[in-house]
């Protein structure tokens, strides 16, 4: 299994999840839900996105960096 990166805040009631490497954001009532749901939203990114797709989030990434 691959690492991404993933910031969570807090607002309000809900927790906010975003992987930084893709791009793809996920929510949860709890922390750690936000890390299960945003888990599930990259891996079904992964399945279903082109190489190109996933290639070219991964260098938008790199040049914001």
């Amino acid at each position: 299994m691959e690492t991404i990166t993933v910031n969570i805040v807090q607002d309000d009631d809900v927790y906010i999840s975003h992987c930084l490497d893709y791009d793809i954001a996920s929510q949860g009532s709890t922390k750690q839900e936000a890390i299960d749901n945003i888990k599930e939203a990259v891996s079904l990114f992964l399945e279903v996105a082109s190489p190109e797709e996933i290639q070219d989030r991964l260098e938008r990434r790199a040049r914001r960096d």
